[in-house]
């Protein structure tokens, strides 16, 4: 059948045009349709837009909020006011664990979901959206958080009598901590990088199940070996060249003393050149008899102070017997009292707790010291925990050696002292509690490290309900823990000691000593100080957070004595009490014209 169309119809006028009829066209729709033929290989889609795997490759949201989570507990108080640089690296480390942290948590939720076929789908401007509302949050939060731990320091600046510079110093801190972090992420992505190109190196010749392993292998033996003997090696000899030659630089303003009772002097076997640094300071320091009568209004004797330096006694027992032969020349053992100084690494003796024995004994004591070291004590706490000990076992038992000669009725009291590493060091010359009991007469520590077994076993058997800062010993009969002088006579809380018997035995340390606090359990454990929340000088919001108060603390230490006496690392004026009790005299008494008159003699150093 043919359909016409009229004349004039269509465009431009043009003929009818012939077309099939429509039962013809429905009848081709209705033949059997041929489907294409299907190929057994599989379809090839386009692949998916990836993250980069670079070392710039897209940072995860996971890590980042939970590096600032661990940024805002860094902002939180440590023990003493911050200057910028401890912020930094507080900040700094605090957000890279964090981030860590955080990514490894996200990449394990991914995980769990793909196992679980768990998803949840988002438009793109629902994702957009909670993505940015997320990150507004998160930045709001840490700048109240910000503002709060500028408060927070001002407080603890306060409590401290020290002040590290306000807000400009600490926003500098954080700027300087978030560089920090970026530097250690890129390093930690570096390492990976390398991690994947050594897969791939060794994957021709491993099977594929071992080389991811074998490269991690590898990658950890480089990095040792970096940081072991390129980084920590070099530096440390480094350092150690560098303490030598400032050990062998005779300190401005000092000479060589005059006085047979000094090393050094022209009777001395010692000379002023074979002190070093540290020992000419100490022979050439502290009073004479004139300062001590002025300040006692009673007549004095010329203090005895011998001492042997490292550089002329590289060994530690021939130091020891050096120093032993000086204290026999000075006479010292005719003095009332000897007292064994254990020095700190570069061979520092502790001048206040010196002079605040020679005051109140009117002169008539001998200090006998030595240099064992050219490390100071941040390095020796890193790299030689043994030598300090060794060296105060040595000294005291020579000394001890020496006395023990003399008939009983011509003894002289045999006291020790140190502070710091000086302290460690000290105590390693007896077992226990009982037998440092038994073989001084008294004894003076301060600021003892927390890794000082002697401390650490007393603190451990303190009685039940006494403070970590302040632990109370048998009610107080022999050894007394003192935050300040007034707990030489009563404990922390104001409750009353026993009568204090010989021989007496007082640990100073500072609620607020990082040195005292520190120790590398803090990355995992609360510590009972901590949990106690009891020190005067602390800020009631130090809280424990792992990794974080770690380094929180661990930054406190460098500037811990740059603070007023009473405070940190800082031991000053309350050494004169803390002898007083010792010697069995009043703790409590006015001693403000001995306290002066060493405040006018100690030096800088």
């Amino acid at each position: 059948m043919i359909v016409e169309r009229p004349a004039g119809s269509g465009s431009g006028g043009a003929s009818a045009i012939n077309r099939p009829a429509l039962p013809t066209r429905l009848g081709a729709l209705a033949r059997p349709l041929r489907m294409p033929a299907v190929s057994a290989a599989p379809a090839v889609y386009p692949e998916p837009t990836t993250r980069p795997t670079g070392v710039l490759g897209r940072l995860s949201v996971a890590g980042l909020t939970v590096g600032l989570f661990t940024l805002w507990v860094a902002l939180s108080p440590s023990l003493l006011p911050r200057a910028w640089w401890m912020t930094a690296a507080n900040v700094g480390v605090s957000i890279a664990y964090g981030y860590l942290v955080g990514s490894l948590l996200g990449r394990f939720v991914s995980w769990l979901s793909r196992r679980t076929h768990l998803r949840v789908e988002l438009s793109a401007r629902s994702n957009w959206a909670f993505r940015t509302g997320w990150i507004l949050l998160l930045v709001v939060v840490s700048i109240i958080v910000w503002i709060r731990s500028l408060h927070q320091q001002e407080a603890i600046s306060l409590m401290a009598g020290v002040s590290r510079g306000g807000a400009l110093n600490q926003f500098l801190g954080v700027l300087a901590g978030i560089v920090l972090f970026a530097l250690l992420l890129l390093l930690g992505r570096g390492l990976r990088q390398l991690r994947r190109s050594t897969t791939r190196l060794v994957g021709p010749i491993l099977p594929p199940s071992l080389a991811p392993l074998a490269a991690t292998l590898i990658v950890a033996a480089l990095v040792i070996f970096v940081s072991t003997d390129v980084l920590y090696q070099r530096g440390l000899n480094w350092a150690l060249g560098n303490a030598t030659q400032l050990s062998h630089t005779s300190p401005e303003g000092r000479t060589a003393p005059a006085e047979a009772e000094r090393s050094g002097s022209p009777t001395s076997y010692e000379t002023w050149e074979s002190l070093g640094r540290q020992g000419q300071m100490f022979v050439s320091d502290g009073p004479r008899a004139a300062d001590i009568a002025a300040a006692t209004g009673e007549p004095a004797l010329e203090p005895i102070r011998v001492y042997a330096g490292k550089a002329q006694h590289d060994e530690i027992d021939a130091a020891a017997q050096a120093a032993v032969a000086e204290l026999v020349r000075a006479g010292g053992l005719e003095r009332s009292a000897v007292n064994v100084a254990t020095t700190t690494g570069t061979g520092f003796v502790q001048e206040w707790s010196v002079q605040a024995l020679e005051f109140l004994t009117g002169g008539d004591v001998a200090t006998v010291s030595m240099q064992y070291s050219f490390f100071p004590s941040g390095l020796a706490y890193v790299s030689d925990r043994d030598t300090p000990p060794a060296a105060g076992k040595a000294l005291f038992e020579a000394v001890e050696a020496e006395i023990n000669r003399l008939p009983q009725e011509q003894r002289p009291l045999l006291f020790t002292s140190g502070e710091s590493l000086g302290s460690f060091g000290g105590q390693g010359a007896f077992d226990d509690a009982d037998d440092m009991l038994a073989r001084v007469d008294g004894a003076v520590w301060t600021g003892t490290p927390r890794f000082t077994p002697l401390w650490s076993s007393l603190t451990e058997d303190r009685r039940e309900g006494s403070p970590e800062i302040a632990p109370v010993i048998d009610n107080g009969q022999h050894i007394r823990f003192a935050t300040t002088p007034v707990e030489l006579t009563e404990d922390f809380y104001g409750a009353p000691l026993v009568d204090w018997q010989e021989p007496r035995v007082v640990y100073g340390q500072h609620a607020s000593d990082p040195v005292v606090w520190w120790s590398w359990d803090l990355l995992w454990k609360e510590p009972d100080w901590l949990r106690e929340q009891v020190g005067r000088d602390v800020s009631p919001y130090l809280s424990w957070d792992r990794w974080v108060t770690f380094w929180q603390i661990a930054s406190d230490m460098p500037l811990s004595v740059d603070v007023p006496s009473g405070h940190g690392h800082e031991y000053k004026h309350e050494m004169v009490p803390f002898w007083a009790g010792v010697l069995g005299l009043d703790p409590m008494a006015d001693y403000s014209p001995i306290i002066a008159a060493i405040d006018d003699l100690v030096l800088d150093r």
